[in-house]
């Protein structure tokens, strides 16, 4: 059980605490009854607004929820991409299948950019592996209304 939650919805995006996945690695997926989790061991990062200033911190282990809007089949969309012989081959993966490959750590997810439009979260990430290619880039479409980040500390950036 966590004891701090921050809720980011596609509707209202004006907020003093602003949580960032940026350079951060989940190593573990769930799904269950259209909840979609991601474990982040070593956390995420958090900025909050002080009066002018904007100060950032770093939390400790926490996890990212969505709850899909559909069935997950439909409701997350996951493509890979790969360079083969000067071309960008793009293959889509379904969730099953990356939540078997991170969960058996034959890879993590990195999250690198996030868009968030009408009920859609898109993160642009690579999965990283430990032989080569060592990573591929990565595009994850969620249908959600909004994203629950939870950790249990914060920690600030020096």
């Amino acid at each position: 059980m966590y004891q701090y939650h921050h809720h980011t919805n596609t509707e209202l995006i004006t907020q003093d605490t602003n949580v960032s996945l940026h350079d951060c690695k989940a190593t573990r997926i769930s799904l269950k009854n259209k909840l979609l989790s991601f474990l982040f061991p070593d956390g995420f990062w958090v900025s909050k607004k002080d009066s002018d200033n904007e100060k950032l911190f770093y939390t400790d282990e926490g996890q990212v929820n969505f709850t899909l809007l559909y069935d997950a089949k439909v409701a997350v969309t996951i493509y890979i991409f790969t360079e083969k012989d000067g071309k960008i081959i793009r293959e889509e993966l379904t969730i099953e299948e990356l939540i078997h490959q991170i969960n058996e750590k034959l890879c993590s997810l990195e999250f690198l950019y996030s868009y968030i439009g009408y009920q859609t979260f898109k993160f642009d990430c690579w999965i990283w592996f430990d032989k080569e290619p060592y990573h591929k880039e990565c595009e994850l479409i969620i249908s959600s209304q909004e994203i629950v980040y939870q950790w249990n500390n914060l920690y600030e950036e020096s």
